[in-house]
């Protein structure tokens, strides 16, 4: 089985930019002296909300919000910040469009979250434009306008906003409602990352590693994704073991890499699934073990993932780690070859050609052979040149047929697919 071309995957940011607004604000004319007695602070806070300070609203909900002196109670978190949010407080109008997004303590609308997130980004709220961006981007509550959300994220990145400028990189790297430009990419990264920034951090080091905007540099791909793990972020593991594991910028080192690839595997990141499953599965960094890589070739299997996918069909198909199972593997292969990976075309035609777990049929051959050759498997090629040999002029007919009717489904899928694209980008 032929390793696959790995390629690092950007964050896509633009998700949820709420982190920036956590910290209650405090009215100074009302609220800049603290008191030793926090709950007397509260009782303060409450009779100001009462009288109408919406400042004092806000902190009153999220005093709620958290049980911070008093019992923790959503209902009424939600109540204070729509007080302050109809006053027109930012911060509130802000969460309030959270809440609506995501529906939380009120019914799921986007409408209400673009209404919230507008009138919060009327005032120049940077993490208002920036949710406001991302339901641009997305479609959500308005149409789908890439360029509208890349000029808010733009607004938000001018004021300093380190996730708004990783969005904006992300945007410019790869033309999405704005011109394609690699060096404005790398220069947004490079602001978001030594803001702390661990998504940007790892895009930074995606740029180094690749030589995208800048030269190729691996100490400094090593750097920015060590950095990027050192704050948590899965995805930076599954970049170190890749490096580890192809000895670029650091000394060769399977053994580490695969302890990398399983840190980031077991908090469920599907490529790092699919990595270390390899791994197992050559013996390299770790004992040759058939049944752990079934079982991680699974795990990416269920999340869709067509390599995952592919593989699991493979391990049923040769009965290694698990039970030979070609009925199984069939199916495997057939969600893996209807997401238009070439592998699983090329394995699927194998089982047609030879009614290995389906019923023999030399035209869905064909078509399977075709597909994965038209997607650059020469082993497919040549399976399809011999296959021809023995179809009927019929047979070969009804092939093509098949692929054609394929293709043009396909394409349907794709035109879909690519609607959501944005959303499927690492979230």
């Amino acid at each position: 089985m032929n390793r696959r071309c790995w390629v690092y995957g950007l964050v896509f940011l633009a998700a949820l930019f709420l982190n920036a607004q956590d910290t209650p604000p405090v009215s100074p004319e009302n609220l800049g002296d603290v008191i030793a007695n926090r709950s007397v602070t509260f009782v303060e806070l409450l009779r100001q909300a009462e009288a109408g300070d919406k400042h004092a609203q806000y902190s009153v909900a999220n005093a709620y919000a958290a049980g911070s002196d008093v019992p923790k109670n959503e209902e009424e978190a939600v109540r204070w910040w729509l007080e302050a949010a109809r006053q027109g407080f930012a911060e509130a109008q802000n969460r309030v469009g959270y809440l609506y997004e995501h529906g939380k303590g009120v019914p799921q609308d986007y409408g209400e979250a673009v209404r919230w997130f507008s009138s919060a980004a009327e005032q120049k709220m940077p993490a208002a434009q920036g949710n406001l961006a991302y339901m641009y981007q997305h479609g959500e509550g308005v149409p789908r306008d890439y360029a509208r959300a890349a000029d808010l994220y733009r607004q938000a990145a001018a004021q300093g906003f380190a996730a708004a400028r990783n969005a904006l990189g992300v945007a410019y790297l790869y033309g999405i409602g704005v011109p394609r430009n690699a060096t404005e990419a790398l220069n947004l990264f490079h602001l978001a990352a030594e803001q702390g920034l661990p998504s940007a951090q790892q895009d930074l080091g995606m740029m180094y590693f690749e030589g995208k905007g800048t030269a190729r540099n691996y100490p400094e791909a090593l750097k920015w994704f060590s950095q990027a793990a050192n704050q948590g972020l899965i995805e930076a593991y599954r970049s170190l073991g890749r490096m580890y594991e192809d000895g670029k910028g650091v000394d060769r080192d399977p053994v580490k890499a695969a302890g990398l690839y399983r840190k980031a595997a077991e908090h469920g990141l599907v490529t790092a699934q699919v990595e270390l499953a390899y791994l197992y599965l050559s013996g390299t960094g770790e004992k040759q073990d058939c049944f752990e890589a079934a079982k991680w070739f699974r795990f990416a299997a269920e999340q869709g993932n067509p390599i995952g996918e592919n593989g699991i069909g493979f391990m049923y198909f040769r009965g290694e780690g698990i039970s030979r199972d070609y009925r199984l593997a069939a199916d495997w292969f057939q969600k893996a070859a209807e997401q238009n990976d070439a592998m699983a075309q090329g394995n699927l035609g194998f089982l047609y050609q030879n009614g290995f777990g389906v019923l023999l049929n030399y035209s869905e051959a064909y078509k399977w052979f075709t597909l994965a050759a038209n997607n650059g498997s020469p082993s497919s090629g040549r399976a399809l040149r011999a296959l021809m040999q023995i179809m009927t002029k019929p047979q070969v007919r009804d092939g093509q047929a098949r692929v054609s009717n394929w293709v043009s489904h396909h394409n349907s899928l794709e035109l879909a697919a690519q609607k959501s694209e944005a959303k499927e980008l690492d979230r």
